[in-house]
């Protein structure tokens, strides 16, 4: 896994690096982030890819990562996202608070085809786990997660 994190900086300095900014803007704006990635899931994967997604280099930046079983089609994302030069809050309507092992203050989201939980990272990030099936195309019915599972993924990541 860590790999994986090696290669996903390694193509975002290059990108960075291609551009024609100088490096000290690009310094300031790089996503320079530990990661820790979950290692127990509510359900079995066997599909794992990762994807960084720059909806625009000045403002939103992204690293989304994609666990999947392709039978059930159940999928977790754990996404971490960044808004450049000012951290990204979470917006506590809507949400249940819960608490994560280390005392950080989180906060779970669930509605018909999805659940969330969601809470402030280090570095101005913002971190979450969104769960769903197909693609959020169906509605969880008997496949929604307890709440515990959720908070067991993003405590692995702390």
């Amino acid at each position: 896994m860590k790999n994986i994190s090696f290669a996903i900086l390694l193509v975002f300095l290059l990108m960075c690096g291609c551009s024609g900014n100088s490096a000290l803007t690009e310094r300031s704006k790089s996503m320079i982030y530990d990661f820790k990635e979950p290692f127990r899931f509510p359900f079995e994967v066997n599909e794992v890819r990762t994807e960084i997604a720059i909806d625009n280099p000045d403002v939103l930046q992204q690293f989304v990562f994609h666990y999947k079983n392709n039978q059930t089609t159940q999928e977790i994302r754990y996404i971490l996202s960044k808004v450049i030069d000012q951290p990204e809050k979470v917006s506590e309507k809507g949400k249940q608070i819960v608490k994560l092992e280390n005392g950080k203050q989180a906060f779970y989201e669930i509605d018909e085809t999805s659940q969330s939980i969601w809470w402030e990272g280090k570095n101005g990030f913002l971190a979450r786990f969104v769960y769903d099936i197909n693609g959020n195309s169906e509605q969880l019915d008997d496949n929604k997660l307890e709440v515990s599972k959720l908070l067991d993924l993003a405590n692995q990541v702390q």
